[in-house]
């Protein structure tokens, strides 16, 4: 059975959420209905067609718009806007080009103007960057520059981080490792994590759960328990099974 870590991660309740946007005089829905339950220092991903409404749902998570209808609720209280518990991260690292790396790491900091040196040396040392503190970002590998982002995500220890799909543009072998590192932190500092991925190994390798929508607009098809242990081996029997299951779910036939 697989066992979440000692969490400081929030708990996520999302009822009868639809929504969609007007483009001209054209309404189009995008989320059609969904309830999901999420708990404490879970890492749930989130599995769909292009299009489909995943973006949307972690953009209505994180409180930059409210469902047309329905409810979303993080630790029983209603979510009615952007908070520092709920951060995204996006598919690009979106650093500042003028700032380096510590400063775009200590942006919330500079902010707030509650400056805290050691948290800022801590993070950047856990994510693997340390030495690298004065670089600028067009000095980064792509790898880099998303283990930057990532500790700007995690420097103020947010309950709940929103994942838009942000080892997308990243070479395979740089992928893996940050996987790899992804999943170790969120083991250490035990918050909740929601992840978008159209890749279903990288679902298998770091979620507990998957969570499969359909196309546009977005319902829950299937939300499987990945009851696996940590570390997982890409090859395993069972994980391979399951990514046959997954991807039939999501209408595809696997071969091989």
């Amino acid at each position: 059975m697989v066992t979440t870590p000692a969490t400081s991660g929030l708990s996520l309740g999302l009822s009868a959420i639809r929504h969609g946007y007007t483009l001209g005089r054209d309404f189009t829905a995008v989320i059609g209905g969904v309830t999901l339950n999420i708990a404490a220092g879970e890492f749930v991903a989130l599995l769909g067609p292009s299009g489909c409404g995943k973006s949307t749902l972690l953009r209505l998570i994180a409180g930059l718009e409210a469902p047309h209808e329905g409810e979303i609720l993080a630790d029983g209280l209603p979510v009615a806007g952007p908070h520092p518990d709920r951060i995204l991260m996006f598919q690009d690292p979106t650093l500042y080009p003028w700032r380096t790396v510590r400063q775009n790491v200590s942006l919330s900091q500079d902010i707030s103007g509650k400056k805290d040196a050691a948290a800022v040396d801590d993070i950047i040392s856990l994510v693997g960057l340390s030495g690298f503190e004065r670089a600028w970002p067009h000095q980064l590998s792509g790898g880099m520059a998303q283990r930057a982002a990532l500790a700007r995500a995690l420097i103020n220890h947010p309950k709940l981080l929103l994942l838009d799909e942000p080892l997308g543009k990243l070479d395979a072998l740089t992928r893996l490792t940050m996987q790899t590192e992804l999943h170790r932190l969120w083991k250490e500092r035990g918050f909740t994590a929601v992840m978008v991925t159209h890749d279903v190994e990288e679902a298998l390798f770091l979620a507990t759960r998957i969570v499969t929508l359909s196309a546009r607009p977005a319902r829950i098809v299937s939300d499987i328990q990945v009851d696996l242990p940590f570390h997982r081996h890409r090859d395993d029997p069972q994980v391979l099974q399951l990514r046959r299951d997954i991807l039939t779910r999501l209408g595809h036939r696997d071969d091989w």
